[in-house]
């Protein structure tokens, strides 16, 4: 399929007319013919201008102006479309993709890290028990203060 900017040249040429005459008949830029011709649109002015450039140069020619505004618009997104693509695909490819070593690396930091939270964990458990504020606080509250008792009791009978 012959694109948007082929199909416009080859109805010119059908008619055996010049750009040079279109460009003087409109009072379009011959650049901006050129571009329409070539598919290169980003030369143009944009918006609404390009397509009243398109109804003027078909209207000349004799070709349906709104088929050919409706092609251009086409074209026009299918360049957007690729441009898009290829941004993409530029920016994937910028992006390097992390090594195995790397990947390995990050998930033994990960390990470590949650190996020394657990412990922290546990040693401020152990301290706040020690200290009689922690979930087991009362048993060993129950441990010390049996500690004198038993040893008084061991005392006794042992005939101390």
């Amino acid at each position: 399929m012959s694109s948007f900017g082929e199909m416009l040249r080859r109805e010119r040429e059908l008619r055996q007319i010049s750009l040079r005459e279109i460009a003087e008949a409109t009072k379009i830029s011959l650049r901006y013919l050129d571009s329409l011709e070539k598919d290169d649109f980003k030369h143009l002015p944009g918006g609404v201008f390009n397509k009243g450039f398109v109804r003027a140069y078909a209207q000349f020619i004799g070709v349906d102006p709104e088929t050919m505004v409706t092609a251009y618009l086409e074209e026009e997104q299918r360049q957007q479309a690729e441009a898009r693509h290829e941004a993409a695909a530029a920016i994937a490819a910028a992006a390097p993709a992390p090594e195995a070593s790397e990947v390995a690396r990050s998930a033994a930091a990960r390990w470590w890290l949650a190996a020394l939270a657990l412990i922290i964990v546990l040693l401020v458990l152990a301290g706040l028990t020690f200290l009689g504020f922690g979930p087991l606080a009362s048993r060993v509250k129950g441990l010390r203060s049996d500690a004198p008792a038993v040893t008084a009791a061991t005392a006794k009978a042992t005939g101390s």
